[in-house]
């Protein structure tokens, strides 16, 4: 990626944390993390190395989209527990009404969705209600934070590499 597609991901990055934790302060045991498209063989190795290190993990995925700039395409959540690591991917952030953070919601068929705490993520028994707009929320207010751009400093730890 060149250094405009890299500070375009990195305002998602920034942005997902926003809406995803709200004004509370990342902690130890979760990283949110974004690349290219994981092959099946990275996402075994991301859950090994989330199983040894014991981060709940948080996984944008970008394509490159239309003039060169990445598109978010999906999200993979990775929650080690003990020794073995349950992976869910093709998820998606939705927006309940009313409520000031988005969760991550799995594929269709899944009976559950993730609410991202500060150091961990949870999974929750049951759909989101308003699923359908709650989705179509969570992508315009995550348009309008990479837009307008989000402080997350003191919040979250940016890191690129």
């Amino acid at each position: 990626m060149n250094p405009d597609q890299t500070a375009h991901v990195r305002a998602h990055v920034a942005a997902v944390s926003k809406l995803l934790l709200g004004n509370k302060i990342m902690n130890p045991g979760l990283m949110i993390l974004a690349g290219d498209p994981l092959a099946h063989s990275q996402q075994v190795a991301f859950g090994r190395t989330a199983v040894e290190a014991q981060v709940d993990l948080v996984y944008l995925e970008f394509a490159i989209g239309e003039g060169d700039v990445p598109v978010m395409t999906g999200i993979t959540v990775m929650l080690p527990r003990d020794t073995v690591c349950y992976v869910s991917t093709g998820c998606r952030l939705s927006l309940v009404p009313g409520k000031a953070r988005a969760v991550i919601v799995p594929q269709d068929g899944a009976q559950s969705h993730f609410k991202v705490l500060p150091g961990e993520i949870v999974q929750v028994r049951g759909r989101p209600a308003s699923l359908a707009a709650g989705c179509d929320r969570a992508i315009a207010k995550l348009a309008v934070l990479v837009r307008d751009g989000v402080d997350v400093a003191g919040q979250v730890a940016l890191q690129t590499w």
